[in-house]
């Protein structure tokens, strides 16, 4: 049977932190950076994503507190 819709690229586990995830994560290209996966010219496909804090920053936080937030982790 034909399987329909984006293949899922990079899946992630929403119950781990972005560091414990089992593809490294990272919030932009960088040619140092190896890449995870491939696509084909034209292939739908998907990339789930979670914020760098790993569910640190809630909804509560205001534009002062991400100014501050600690972005080493």
């Amino acid at each position: 049977m034909a399987k329909y819709g984006a293949r899922l690229i990079v899946p992630i586990d929403v119950k781990k932190k972005p560091w414990e995830q089992k593809l490294p994560l990272h919030n932009r290209w960088h040619p140092d950076i190896p890449p995870v996966a491939e696509v084909k010219m034209g292939e739908l496909s998907g990339v789930e994503m979670v914020d760098f804090s790993g569910g640190g920053i809630t909804k509560e936080y205001a534009a002062e507190d991400i100014k501050n937030a600690d972005p080493s982790t």
